[in-house]
């Protein structure tokens, strides 16, 4: 795949070399012409009819009633594309190991987004040999159908991460937030100081579950009442996790929703050693 690859990339560079040589060329041959003549005839004016011209003469003569009736044309043919797939669930085979975020989790998942990390690490492993030996089994489509929106890309500063939970203890990402080369020799990953310090707002957690139902998370009906037990439950056993190397942070800081949160991705269809 890579040699064909390069071979496409040097017809391209060669295409564009010959251009210049030609234009280079051209350019050498030619004399400059102060003053050429020249003569035309006249144009002869036309004056297009309704009653004369096609059919959809009146239409091209009309640019922005045009472009209105073309995006009207384009979005009739992208929905009859798209709502097949959101209406058809065969369309995204299930997987019964994937299960929604926890509260904790939900709360991880938004400040991954707000602090814009996807824009550096991927969430997709393509079914490709060099992707799977570097990140692990590749992605699944099922395994993203409770993600709004879904993490995927192709921008890779950082690795992929789609196979990441697990893969390291709860204080390797404590450490990597808070200096990152600490972790990683070399990185260029900024540090993130302030999720030290930031509180989680837990009032948000209700209406975080309502939302996630709306759009088609299976949450139990009333389980926004008692989601913060869940959220409080899941930091503690983080919290001590840290403690027992040394890491000391409550229970209610940013650090410690993102850390619940990394370590969920992949999680679900992640192969047991036992099955190995």
């Amino acid at each position: 795949m890579y040699a064909l690859r390069a071979f496409g990339g040097l017809l391209y560079v060669s295409g564009l070399i010959l251009m210049i040589v030609n234009i280079v060329k051209t350019v050498r041959r030619g004399k400059f012409v102060a003053n050429e003549e020249a003569e035309a005839p006249p144009l002869v004016k036309i004056t297009a009819t309704y009653g004369k011209a096609h059919w959809h003469n009146w239409i091209e003569r009309r640019p922005v009633q045009m472009a209105v009736f073309s995006l009207i044309v384009v979005g009739i043919g992208g929905i009859l594309e798209m709502v097949p797939t959101f209406l058809i669930r065969s369309n995204i085979p299930t997987i019964s190991t994937v299960k929604p975020y926890t509260p904790l989790e939900l709360h991880g998942r938004d400040i991954y987004i707000r602090e814009g990390c996807y824009t550096c690490h991927s969430q997709m492993i393509r079914p490709f040999r060099d992707e799977v030996a570097r990140y692990g089994e590749y992605s699944k489509a099922g395994e993203f159908i409770y993600d709004h929106p879904f993490q995927w890309g192709s921008k890779r500063t950082g690795p992929d991460l789609a196979r990441l939970g697990g893969k390291y203890p709860d204080s390797w990402h404590y450490n990597h937030m808070l200096d990152p080369t600490s972790m990683s020799p070399g990185s260029i990953m900024p540090t993130y100081p302030w999720l030290f310090d930031s509180r989680v707002d837990k009032s948000k957690t209700p209406a975080m579950i309502n939302v996630m139902r709306k759009l088609g998370v299976p949450y139990e009906q009333g389980y926004e009442k008692t989601a913060n037990a869940d959220y409080d439950k899941q930091a503690r056993q983080i919290t001590a996790n840290l403690k027992q190397d040394k890491l000391e942070i409550a229970e209610d800081r940013e650090i410690v929703a993102l850390i619940a949160y990394m370590q969920r991705l992949g999680k679900d269809i992640k192969v047991s050693p036992e099955k190995n």
